[in-house]
């Protein structure tokens, strides 16, 4: 317990939270958690997302033998999920315990109040939740990761996956007199400053549970509320575009028809959308996203 507790004495100066003037943990600043040191970036990152997958560690560096440290001294939790009927194995899921977020706190000189931990009385853990909770998760960690290693490309200025700041509504025309309201609730918020300044991702994670043309009304609502300034009167951003991950090829292209109908085709540069199993294997930044007007096509140039 020494050995890896004594590599979690309290960071630097220059990597500590005190020069934003704030004592509370820095859950938002991704790129941030994910250049700390190890082996306080395994906790920093499993406080910010409450679980990952041991697939999504080794993508970000981290190996089996310093999850295995955390472990020995009750540091993290260890489980296997059945994410999927079809899957052909459980994943090893890991969160952060109390024990971890406490460690945590002091490394990064913090409130411990403020470090979040998987037994709080707020972490569901149903089967469904939990996958689609891991699938963002998986998501938000491989863009941060490669958005980190581009030297004068994009950089991510803050990630953001609780609902009750994402969370947003539009008012649409129905029918003839009738007006209905669309929830319009993203499973994350990327910041990135790119090549023309600050632009939002909203985060759209399909697991193949919703018909697409319920999906595809929500789609309206987004080019509703898009037209309507919701970007920056919500979120502060001028530019903004809708990520949606679906789970493969076939589901991508069924919800990238949906979109298309339910919009007309219009503002196509707003709505990009790309599969799961491509984004693993090629990274978030290849040319694996596609448009109603366009496929194979990068982020950014």
């Amino acid at each position: 317990m020494s050995h890896f507790c004594a590599a979690l004495s309290p960071l630097p100066t220059k990597s500590s939270t005190k020069p934003f003037m704030t004592n509370s943990f820095p859950k938002t600043d991704l790129a941030r958690l994910i250049a700390l040191p190890a082996p306080v970036r395994l906790l920093a990152l499993l406080a910010a997302f409450r679980f990952l997958t041991a697939a999504d560690l080794i993508r970000v560096g981290i190996d089996n033998g310093e999850v295995e440290a955390a472990e020995a001294v009750r540091c993290i939790l260890q489980f296997r999920l059945q994410r999927r009927l079809t899957d052909s194995a459980p994943s090893e899921v890991l969160a952060l315990s109390r024990v971890g977020a406490r460690e945590l706190a002091r490394a990064m000189e913090v409130d411990p109040a403020t470090v979040p931990h998987s037994i709080r009385s707020t972490s569901n853990r149903s089967a469904m939740f939990m996958d689609h909770t891991l699938a963002r998760n998986s998501f938000a960690l491989m863009l941060g990761t490669a958005l980190a290693a581009t030297e004068n490309g994009p950089k991510l200025l803050s990630w953001e996956h609780d609902r009750d700041r994402l969370s947003a509504a539009v008012t649409m025309l129905r029918g003839p007199g009738e007006l209905r309201r669309q929830a319009l609730e993203a499973d994350g918020l990327a910041v990135v400053r790119g090549p023309h300044g600050p632009e939002g991702l909203l985060v759209e994670i399909d697991r193949g549970t919703e018909m697409p043309g319920y999906l595809g009304k929500k789609f309206a609502g987004y080019l509703e509320w898009w037209k309507l300034g919701g970007p920056r009167k919500r979120f502060g951003v001028e530019t903004l575009r809708v990520l949606t991950i679906a789970p493969d090829e076939r589901r991508t292209i069924r919800l990238r028809d949906a979109c298309a109908a339910s919009t007309g085709g219009k503002a196509s540069g707003l709505f990009w959308f790309a599969a799961e199993d491509a984004v693993i294997k090629n990274g978030a930044l290849a040319p694996v996203w596609s448009t109603m007007r366009g496929e194979q096509l990068r982020l950014w140039p």
